[in-house]
């Protein structure tokens, strides 16, 4: 048993080999995502202890100014990353015998790039934010986190070689860094510019780890990886572009609430938010385990991807619906628990953002195929129309509806932009999805909300075992997931 563990540990957390994606059977892709379920498992307890202690430090108002300034250095730091590492995984998975020239690749064009964006963010800042609330301080502090944050491009190897648990071991290393600094801002009653500073410093030093742990155990041709640096722009300059405009129909709605309804109801809107944006981790797990095979293997052998896309989406939709039936049933009790009564109109919105959450499973699909489909400037010009989209009706929405107005903003873009994006996947795929697992996902994540509103009285914690237990079972009695199915997986 202990050799086993061992054995599996050696498997999901190793450093693996250059060629392993190609090579990779169910068995890989699943161990992967379930290394990576563990880890993000463990940074979203973190994050979600973080938060509640962040906002309840903050109050709302001053929490306004934190997600506010976040969101808009966000907008920024998306472009250190022009879809240089989706292009550099396609090719380290597609041409293993280069991976240390594409790797040296994109850890160049990530650092210059991230240079130029940190200066241009901290020159826009007394530009376009206001003073109020230590505002603009905040904003510059948080600017040099677009800074550190490229360096950890490296750990992209990982990735490609369906190490995901070791890539995202220095994920959970911040998230436990930066609870503990925290937990003492919090005893100390810090201003917020102390927090901004304690996160940009804690980013800081799991940068610097995360590139001397992997210097040590991976070759990165640094001068055959310069002479590459120029193709893979080239073959990312759609897919940063798309990048962006997704970034903004992401990030703007928060910018936008706080200039047009105040920091308040920008705090109200970044605590419920707060909960859409480590649950990303969900589908960001299953892409990141099946890219790098789909990018092997889908062009010599199409069928064998046709199956993986197919159980792809099977699978989006088994996580991302007892989300939205969780929160739809138990949205007031959980938001109460995190932040306090003082953010209780939160729990109103939680579950319309959730909406946005299944979206986004699918759309991650969606977006993940583009590249390997010839598909990135029809994703551009999606994600530009979602953008636009996003932009025009929280301006429509905001003044009337404040942060509920953004939600339900949320929710139309993430629709539009993945049934656009998804559809044309699916055809150029030649892939008619069959349909029928999904709608047994579908009923049983409704009969799941059911369970829950009627356990509701039992108190959150029993309410939510009971809504979990009995979509567990309902996966294996209605066959979505089966025994059998997992073991031809294995030989898909």
């Amino acid at each position: 048993m202990l050799a086993a563990a061992k054995e599996l540990a050696r498997g999901m957390f190793g450093r693996g080999a250059a060629g392993d994606a190609g090579a990779a059977r169910g068995r890989h892709i699943a161990s992967n995502i379930l290394a990576q379920f563990g880890a993000r498992a463990i940074t979203m307890l973190l994050s979600v202890v973080t938060v509640s202690l962040v906002a309840r430090g903050l109050e709302p108002a001053y929490y306004g100014v934190w997600t506010g300034t976040s969101s808009f250095v966000g907008l920024f730091g998306v472009v250190t990353d022009l879809g240089f590492t989706i292009a550099a995984t396609q090719r380290m998975a597609a041409e293993p015998q280069r991976e240390a020239e594409w790797l040296g690749a994109l850890v160049v064009v990530r650092l210059l790039t991230s240079v130029v964006v940190t200066l241009v963010c901290v020159a826009s800042i007394p530009l376009l934010l206001g003073s109020v609330r230590h505002t603009r301080l905040v904003a510059v502090i948080f600017s040099l986190n677009t800074l550190w944050a490229a360096t950890t491009a490296v750990l992209v190897v990982f990735q490609t070689r369906l190490r995901g648990g070791l890539a995202l071991s220095f994920t959970v290393l911040q998230g436990g860094l930066w609870l503990a600094a925290v937990v003492v801002l919090y005893a100390t009653n810090a201003s917020i510019v102390a927090f901004a500073i304690a996160n940009t410093t804690v980013v800081a030093l799991v940068a610097a780890g995360a590139v001397a742990f992997t210097s040590r155990r991976v070759h990165v041709a640094w001068r055959a990886g310069i002479g590459l640096s120029r193709d893979l722009v080239r073959k990312a300059i759609p897919l940063g572009l798309a990048s962006v405009l997704i970034t903004i129909y992401f990030q703007v709605d928060s910018v936008l609430l706080l200039g047009i309804a105040g920091p308040r109801e920008a705090g109200i809107y970044g605590a419920a938010y707060g909960f859409l944006g480590p649950l990303t981790f969900l589908p960001a797990a299953v892409m990141s385990s099946f890219f790098p095979v789909l990018s092997a293997v889908l062009g010599p052998d199409p069928e064998r991807g046709r199956r993986l896309v197919q159980a792809c989406a099977e699978l989006m939709g088994v996580i991302g619906l007892p989300v939205l039936a969780g929160s739809i049933a138990l949205s007031g009790p959980l938001v109460h628990l995190i932040f306090g009564s003082t953010f209780a109109a939160a729990g109103g919105l939680l579950p319309i953002l959730m909406i946005a959450f299944v979206s986004i499973c699918f759309g991650s699909l969606a977006g993940f195929l583009a590249p390997l489909l010839g598909l990135q400037w029809r994703l551009a010009i999606y994600s530009g129309i979602g953008a636009g989209a996003n932009v025009v009706l929280n301006l429509i929405l905001i003044p009337s509806y404040g942060a509920h107005g953004s939600a339900w903003a949320t929710v139309a873009t993430e629709l539009l932009t993945m049934l656009l994006m998804l559809s044309t996947a699916l055809r150029r795929l030649r892939l008619a999805p069959a349909p029928w697992r999904l709608a047994r996902t579908v009923l049983l994540a409704g009969a799941m909300t059911a369970v829950m509103l009627l356990s509701r009285g039992l108190g959150l914690l029993p309410a939510g075992i009971l809504g979990v237990a009995f979509y567990a079972a309902g996966l294996f009695l209605l066959g979505i997931v089966r025994p059998s199915q997992l073991r031809a997986l294995a030989g898909a």
